[in-house]
């Protein structure tokens, strides 16, 4: 998504303009509130599969490949 701007709307405006909501999320997030506070958002299947691939991309430290450490060493020594 190109920018950092969402919309807000409530859960039963959402549900009575879901049409209109389903257009606003393939640009940017629409955040649905329920009693108020933030519940739920409503985005575009391209940004939920870009955040899908994102996810897959990290690893946790101890998972860390090899060469990855190998790079990490050698700057940890100035030897980039």
């Amino acid at each position: 998504m190109a920018h950092d701007e969402r919309v807000v709307t409530t859960a039963g405006d959402l549900v009575r303009q879901f049409a209109h909501y389903s257009d606003v999320a393939l640009g940017q997030p629409v955040v649905v509130t329920k009693n108020g506070r933030p519940r739920n958002v409503l985005i575009s299947v391209d940004e939920y599969e870009r955040l899908k691939k994102r996810d897959r991309l990290a690893f946790r430290a101890a998972d860390t490949p090899e060469h990855f450490l190998a790079d990490i060493e050698a700057l940890a020594r100035g030897k980039a």
